[in-house]
């Protein structure tokens, strides 16, 4: 049960960024291991720019107008339909491990220079990555600590790019 946790913590964790003027080419597919005394728990991780996926919700939404299947665009709520606000800025995503079938979200990356932190809100609390990410935005590797303190080494390589809508 440890192990679940752990996995979707550090999923969660890859997935959420906000956003920074190093960490532009981030977003894709992601492979991450986190080592523990127990073993490798291995996850994956997606990352998109949080404009492109208001694009993608709006377009959702103008298909559904179009195909009479949603509401219209008064009755929509400011946050599933904000097309005044361009240039969303940060990432987000979603990470899971092979310890458990939760996907958690990413609360946001910071990258400043070389340095790379991520918070991943888990159920039971913050988990906090603290590294390094190459020049390229291609591999990380750090420390990750759990809500309750313990500390791990975490390590990530970027796997291929999302297809652009």
């Amino acid at each position: 049960m440890k192990n679940r946790w752990m996995w979707a913590a550090g999923l969660a964790l890859s997935l959420a960024v906000s956003g920074t003027a190093n960490a532009k080419g981030i977003e894709g597919l992601w492979r991450f291991d986190i080592i523990n005394p127990g073993g490798t728990t291995l996850g994956a991780m997606t990352i998109q720019t949080r404009d492109t996926v208001q694009r993608q919700a709006n377009a959702q939404h103008d298909w559904a107008i179009a195909k009479g299947r949603g509401s219209d665009a008064s009755r929509a709520t400011a946050h599933s339909r904000d097309k005044e606000q361009p240039n969303l800025t940060g990432y987000t995503g979603f990470a899971m491990t092979d310890q458990g079938g939760h996907a958690l979200p990413i609360e946001s990356i910071d990258i400043q220079g070389g340095a790379m932190t991520m918070v991943v809100n888990s159920p039971r609390g913050l988990v906090i990555f603290k590294g390094t990410i190459d020049a390229e935005a291609t591999r990380f590797d750090g420390k990750l600590t759990y809500h309750n303190g313990q500390v791990y080494d975490m390590r990530g390589v970027k796997q291929e790019r999302l297809l652009t809508p």
